[in-house]
């Protein structure tokens, strides 16, 4: 809904017929009072305003419809002379300003313009606050100790421009705590521009880092700017930094203790505002021993060391994690949401994950998609690998969590258990598993239907399982 502002009565109303033909809903006021009124009474999209009106010029207009709708489209047409007041009319919110006398057919292109723009702006607006959620530090999934830790710098750090430097094998979510740091500090809406150090040639990485000037070298024909600028009031992540090549360690030095550095080719000093966050999984105090790193890079890089524990140091998150990622690949994949059997949450804790949290991500995904129309993740969807490690024999080696436990649940699950063991044991013949347990062999097999133990996951021999 357009509102067009002008004392003018030729020209107002040529204005608003040449709109409603262009398809806008558009009302119209000849004084700034009425505008004001107007406003006051309907939400309008855009405004458009003659500086020069009658009791109320256009900048009493402007400044009453940002204060009601700070989000609202203000286009001020001024005359000779006006200009000044009209850029000043800028500073205090304005779209734009066109000057008279102006062709109507600019009028929807500009209106449209503005339109569009407030649509990217308030779709920013939202992208940015999904990320903050997504990557707030308590989403990240983990409750052991290690992680406790964790977290408890990351709520530190957060809040600070210092320099991080986070450590950890590959695949146990480095970027990730990067971007929780980022997006929980006062850089949160600026840039975090991520760079894999390990992943470019030297040649290349000097050029992504740091840009070029025109004629820098062959194919320079216009000036790049690197990832530092391109993050500059922001953050820049710098994974894998341990594989950076010794003269680039240089360079970058300086950047971190001076803020500042030359583009490919050129001589003029480029200042920079970022905040660096490096990752390495490697033994960086090693590599500075053995010569490979730079010293005093090393000391500028660790002001606030996170250290990331690998996955099979902190196996009670295991089925955390499990269930954090098959309710995420449910949704991704419009999968109804599945359950684990307590069979796979074992035989995941019991495997020593090499990948780490990376690893269990694949893993899960794969089993989401092999479950097909199952309710329930097997352990027949597991990769081989984890499938022929052996699980603890105990099942009660557990300590209650601080947060209690769900009684029955826990009760049947380890029934389950039980009964998928003495199974197993004896080759799925039901008569000796029920001796076994002590019980009926007609109560096994009541249990049996109640816990929906298929031979599959009982590893069951199918004449066997019928005895």
């Amino acid at each position: 809904m357009v509102l067009v502002v002008e004392d003018e009565a030729d020209f107002r109303e040529a204005a608003v017929a040449f709109l409603r033909g262009e398809g806008f809903a558009v009302d119209q006021a000849s004084g700034g009072a009425e505008a004001i009124d107007m406003i006051r009474r309907h939400p309008y999209d855009v405004v458009l305003t003659d500086l020069r009106l009658p009791e109320y010029d256009g900048v009493e207009v402007l400044r009453e419809a940002m204060q009601l709708y700070p989000d609202i489209i203000v286009i001020i047409m001024t005359g000779y002379g006006t200009i000044e007041t009209a850029v000043d009319a800028i500073k205090m919110g304005a779209f734009d300003f066109v000057s008279k006398p102006f062709e109507l057919v600019k009028l929807p292109l500009l209106i449209r313009a503005a339109l569009e723009q407030r649509r990217l702006k308030s779709e920013n607006v939202y992208l940015r606050q999904q990320l903050k959620e997504k990557y707030r530090f308590s989403n990240i999934v983990g409750h052991s100790d290690a992680m406790d830790e964790v977290y408890r710098l990351i709520e530190l750090v957060s809040n600070n421009t210092s320099t991080v430097l986070v450590m950890g094998e590959t695949g146990t979510g480095k970027e990730l705590i990067a971007r929780a740091v980022h997006y929980n500090g006062p850089r949160r809406d600026n840039r975090l521009i991520s760079i894999n150090c390990g992943a470019i040639p030297e040649n290349l990485l000097e050029d992504e880092l740091f840009g070029h000037v025109k004629g820098a070298f062959t194919g320079a024909i216009q000036t790049r700017i690197g990832r530092f600028e391109q993050a500059h009031k922001g953050t820049i992540f710098l994974d894998e930094i341990g594989n950076m090549s010794p003269s680039l360690q240089v360079k970058l030095l300086r950047v971190v203790q001076e803020r500042e550095f030359e583009r490919v080719g050129g001589s003029t000093p480029v200042k920079v505002d970022v905040r660096v966050i490096a990752a390495t999984n490697a033994d960086l105090a090693e590599r500075v021993k053995a010569g490979a790193f730079r010293e005093d890079l090393y000391y500028r890089l660790n002001v606030i060391q996170i250290q990331l524990p690998p996955l099979r140091e902190r196996q009670e998150d295991i089925p955390l994690l499990a269930l954090h990622f098959v309710r995420k690949f449910c949704k991704d994949l419009s999968e109804p949401t599945k359950t684990i059997s307590q069979l796979v949450l074992r035989q995941l804790m019991a495997y020593p994950w090499p990948g780490n949290v990376r690893e269990l991500e694949n893993t899960i995904e794969r089993a989401v998609i092999l479950s097909g129309t199952r309710t329930q993740i097997l352990v027949s969807d597991l990769s081989k690998e984890i499938q022929k490690v052996e699980p603890p024999r105990s099942l009660l080696g557990f300590e209650i969590p601080e947060e209690g436990v769900h009684f029955q649940s826990l009760v049947s699950n380890i029934e389950r258990e039980l009964i998928l063991q003495s199974l197993k044991r004896t080759g799925g013949n039901k008569v000796r598993a029920a001796e076994l347990l002590h019980l009926k062999r007609t109560t096994l097999v009541e249990k049996m239907k109640r816990f929906e133990i298929s031979r599959e996951e009982g590893d069951l021999d199918e004449d066997a399982a019928t005895e």
